[in-house]
């Protein structure tokens, strides 16, 4: 199947009368799953991708899931490929005396933009991991042979916090990404500033400047796709779920849900 004609069946909910028996055959049933893959599908924490299915037929697919009683949608490879692409802030700061509230956001190239915090949509948190691998050899460590090569093999994993900021300002959407030390937030002219994710609760933080908007922290729960396990894999990634190349996926995933439930 080529990525460019896919879809994500997408399960949002799960009906409370539906039992495990009736939901594996919904997907079945509507979506020509394997029994066993459906099994194990249908125990994913929600919002959760049950299957990658063809473009094509996902009409026919979802219509099948909703006369079950599913709320789901399936958004397409394109669709998630054509959210906007992440605009990567070095600070976002906060005029003092501004009513309503303002921010100013400032990016790596340079650019500022501003916005009102009740035009933040949504809030994604979450964190990745990337691990490295350094071998240390030894020719000189001596055995009681004589001489003995010792090798040292060390991993070191890094955990690196993510915060996206689904902003829409004049009808025109767009995606922020704060990356851990990297960014800062603070007062417009304080030059001492922390970095949001500096905070061991940011997502605290943002609930209290950002009121409106909704959040999501549970990306540490998500089961990416196949084909973005894949994608991980051919990067050298091995971190399981928890990639750069997930995040990408995810976000754009959690705004397409959100916008078909609240039409923002």
């Amino acid at each position: 199947m080529n990525t460019d004609n896919i879809a994500y069946l997408t399960v949002i909910n799960w009906p409370d009368r539906l039992s495990e028996d009736k939901r594996i055959e919904a997907l079945v049933g509507s979506a020509a799953m394997d029994p066993f893959q459906a099994k194990l599908a249908c125990r994913r924490n929600l919002p959760g991708v049950m299957a990658t299915i063809d473009a094509d037929v996902r009409p026919h697919i979802l219509n099948a899931m909703h006369k079950h009683g599913v709320l789901c949608i399936a958004p397409t490879h394109d669709e998630i490929e054509s959210y906007p692409q992440a605009q990567i802030a070095l600070g976002i700061q906060q005029f003092p005396d501004a009513d309503p509230a303002r921010f100013v956001v400032e990016l790596n190239n340079g650019k500022h933009w501003t916005f009102r915090p009740d035009q933040v949509k949504l809030l994604v948190s979450g964190h990745i991991k990337s691990s490295t691998t350094t071998v240390d050899v030894d020719h000189n460590a001596p055995d009681s042979g004589g001489m003995n090569t010792d090798v040292r093999i060390n991993r070191n994993t890094k955990v690196l916090d993510l915060l996206d900021l689904h902003i829409r300002v004049e009808d025109q959407l767009r995606l922020v990404r704060l990356i851990g030390p990297r960014t800062r937030i603070g007062i417009v002219g304080d030059t001492s500033r922390r970095s949001l994710l500096d905070d061991s609760r940011p997502i605290e933080m943002a609930q209290i400047l950002m009121p409106d908007a909704q959040f999501d922290t549970e990306f540490h729960d998500f089961d990416p796709p196949g084909n973005i396990r894949r994608l991980a894999a051919k990067k050298g990634r091995k971190s399981g779920s928890l990639t750069m190349e997930s995040w990408e996926f995810y976000s754009p995933w959690v705004g397409l849900i959100k916008q078909a439930m609240y039409g923002w």
